[in-house]
């Protein structure tokens, strides 16, 4: 694949996350970029996406998070954990909680004390209109 094919692929997927938390975002979108962008990419850009991801602000990130789960392979599997694990943004940890339940992926035992932690925090902020999935310990 050329290099801007690559580079094609990363603006096609800026352009569907869009610039802003205003911009256009629904269900549909979330196929679109799972199925037309994340599902054409090489080792290499999944590589990239890890790498730039946590830099994203928090809409980026749950609207990747939600992409990521609807596609729901290997590399999006990793990158699901890895927002589990270090997104500063707690919405985005708690979608990531979600989609890998979704996703029917295992969820290492070294994650417990993660989910843990995010269960204690939404406690803390009061989300009484969300319940958490059931989640599968490995």
């Amino acid at each position: 694949m050329s290099t801007d094919k690559r580079d094609e692929l990363f603006e096609r997927l800026h352009h569907w996350f869009g610039d802003s938390e205003a911009a256009n975002w629904n269900e549909y979108t979330t196929e679109q970029v799972a199925k037309g962008v994340l599902h054409a990419f090489t080792p290499a850009q999944w590589q990239r996406l890890g790498e730039t991801l946590l830099s994203r602000p928090e809409y980026w990130q749950h609207r990747c998070a939600v992409s990521l789960g609807e596609l729901r392979s290997p590399p999006a599997i990793e990158l699901l954990k890895r927002l589990l694990v270090d997104s500063p943004y707690l919405d985005v940890r708690v979608m990531a909680i979600y989609e890998l339940d979704w996703s029917e992926a295992a969820i290492e035992p070294r994650y417990a004390p993660c989910i843990l932690e995010i269960m204690d925090n939404l406690s803390a902020v009061s989300y009484t209109h969300l319940t958490l999935p059931t989640i599968l310990l490995v």
